[in-house]
């Protein structure tokens, strides 16, 4: 009975939560896509284009995209050459640097960014409908302390080798 009653005080499982809710929105959001005729496009390819979108007047080269999204070198690499294979991005030189290549968005990719931007601004209405606007705003800053959390972690970690 005792032990029993130390799992029912247990912690909230955050990291459950936060799957759980990742799940169901990844659900939602794929049947959106789908039915805007653009599912051969992953979360992550559609996450880049608009990165790529909302920064077209700066030159983005791939290691700003590594930085941006947090990922490693070869997660990146593969996810360009898959995007330019479907014709959404291209990669140009750099006149006084021959070894970068500045990542830009193609006409398709572009377009595609857009009708993705408005499944995703359909799911966002969605999401925080009836919830008030400050209980928004105390989620969105726990959502940040929760990331400097687990960022400040893997640091530890990394420094003690």
């Amino acid at each position: 009975m005792e032990e029993r009653e130390q799992k029912q005080k247990k912690e909230p499982e955050i990291g459950l939560q936060i799957h759980r809710l990742d799940h169901t929105i990844s659900k939602r959001l794929r049947c959106g896509v789908a039915k805007a005729g653009v599912d051969e496009v992953s979360f992550m390819h559609g996450w880049l284009l608009r990165y790529l979108y909302e920064n077209d007047e700066n030159s983005i080269y791939q290691k700003d995209i590594e930085h941006y999204f947090s990922v490693g070198r070869s997660s990146v690499t593969g996810t360009l050459k898959a995007l330019e294979r479907l014709g959404y991005v291209y990669r140009e030189s750099v006149e006084n640097d021959a070894r970068l290549k500045r990542v830009r968005l193609t006409e398709k990719g572009r377009k595609t960014h857009e009708t993705l931007q408005s499944v995703i601004d359909g799911l966002d209405k969605q999401l925080v409908r009836g919830i008030e606007k400050e209980d928004i705003e105390i989620f969105l800053s726990v959502v940040e302390k929760i990331r400097k959390n687990i960022e400040q972690e893997c640091k530890k970690k990394e420094e003690k080798g």
